[in-house]
């Protein structure tokens, strides 16, 4: 009992440690007059910074050891993504170490996707997942919530496999060194790494409500070697929805520092705003409100500190589809809803561009949408939900 007590104890030591040291990090390194200097010139971020990361530590957290990383958790990795979108940082931290690096892992031993990784963890390559096709996401699900098939085909050729179709909403866009693009096959579900020099691609750029940029791809028939075809079938499809849900927990991550900071501004305003002689917060309407802005922040670090916790823990499967979609659903909507109370209650300036709270707002319009926004996860939370009763029912 004791021996379970002191690794407890050591464990939330270690994490103290890392959120300190990143807290302190990302506030000196990057304050917010770098976001504003970055916004709306691609790509959307430093990469001089980017190439800081690995000295940190940070790129490597998560891949494995044989790859050069240091095969942590994702809760430590929660350390770093909070820290850095607390300071706003448009660095692609969960698209590129969470979303890409894991999928690159878990598509096995195969000597390219190993390369990516390892470039990756050294701050060498830039990988990003191309595999959302519509608008909003929704498209990318079947009936039952789990990883629709997508309409990308991936053929076969003489020492080739071509691509053809289109991904949107490619994060990151302009600085990726490639894409990990899912398609359809005769294998099944197939990932390919899709070079962003490979003639015959097309790509636009698409800038953001908080000054970073997404992609849109097009190809037609475009040729890869055979050797990109990274894994088909159900090792690919198992990787990609692995990825995915962990790249929706620390999506909703950052969107819970976003909104701590959001509502710490905004209690900082109400203390020290003035009207008829009194500080603004001492008004109960408006400490009401500032409450209902507090339990919405609560709610959040409940449910991603439960999805993290599950996550380390082996959670898979359906299970663990549901979580991300519940904790997704509920960081989107809550961060949305703080960003509108926090815009009002600030009055005219919290809509200047000048003041803070907008960069926080415009990171949470970008955040809340990317992988799919609340209304996105909370059907396929159902659809889920509604397979997983009748597979219970099927059994009683």
């Amino acid at each position: 009992m004791h021996a379970m007590t002191d690794a407890a104890t050591e464990r939330r030591q270690q994490l103290e440690l890392l959120r300190t040291s990143a807290a302190a990090f990302a506030t000196r390194e990057s304050p917010l007059s770098r976001a504003r200097a970055l916004r709306a010139s691609a790509p959307g971020f430093d990469l001089r910074f980017w190439r800081s990361l690995p000295g940190q530590g940070w790129t490597g957290l998560l891949a494995p050891e044989a790859s050069g990383g240091f095969g942590q958790s994702l809760s430590d990795m929660a350390e770093v993504a909070g820290a850095l979108a607390a300071q706003v940082a448009p660095e692609p931290v969960t698209p590129v170490m969470v979303f890409a690096g894991r999928l690159l892992e878990a598509c096995g031993p195969g000597e390219l996707a190993q390369r990516l990784l390892a470039g990756m963890v050294e701050g060498r390559t830039l990988p990003a997942v191309a595999w959302q096709e519509d608008a909003t996401g929704a498209a990318s699900f079947d009936p039952h919530g789990r990883l629709a098939d997508p309409a990308t085909i991936c053929a076969a050729g003489p020492g080739v496999v071509r691509l053809s179709g289109g991904k949107r909403h490619v994060r990151p866009g302009a600085a990726a060194d490639g894409f990990i693009v899912s398609a359809s096959s005769s294998d099944g579900l197939a990932l390919v790494w899709l070079p962003a020099d490979a003639p015959g691609l097309a790509r636009q750029q698409e800038r953001q409500a908080d000054g970073t940029f997404v992609e849109r791809l097009a190809f037609d028939q475009l040729a890869v070697p055979a050797d990109h075809l990274l894994c088909a079938g159900a090792r690919a499809r198992s990787a990609l929805a692995g990825a995915y849900d962990e790249a929706l927990v620390l999506a909703s991550v950052e969107l819970l520092a976003i909104v701590r900071r959001m509502l710490a501004l905004t209690l900082d305003y109400l203390r020290t705003r003035k009207q008829f002689g009194k500080a603004i917060g001492s008004f109960q309407s408006l400490q009401h409100r500032a409450v209902d802005m507090h339990i919405q922040q609560e709610l959040c670090a409940a449910v991603v500190d439960e999805a993290l916790a599950e996550l380390d823990g082996g959670l898979a499967g359906d299970a663990r589809a549901m979580l991300a979609a519940r904790v997704k659903a509920r960081c989107s909507d809550a961060a949305l809803a703080i960003a509108r109370e926090a815009v009002q209650l600030h009055g005219a300036v919290g809509f200047t561009d000048e003041y803070d709270l907008g960069l926080y707002l415009q990171r949470a319009l970008v955040l809340s949408a990317w992988l799919g926004n609340g209304a996105v996860q909370r059907r396929r939370h159902a659809l889920l939900g509604r397979r997983a009763g009748a597979a219970a029912g099927a059994h009683a």
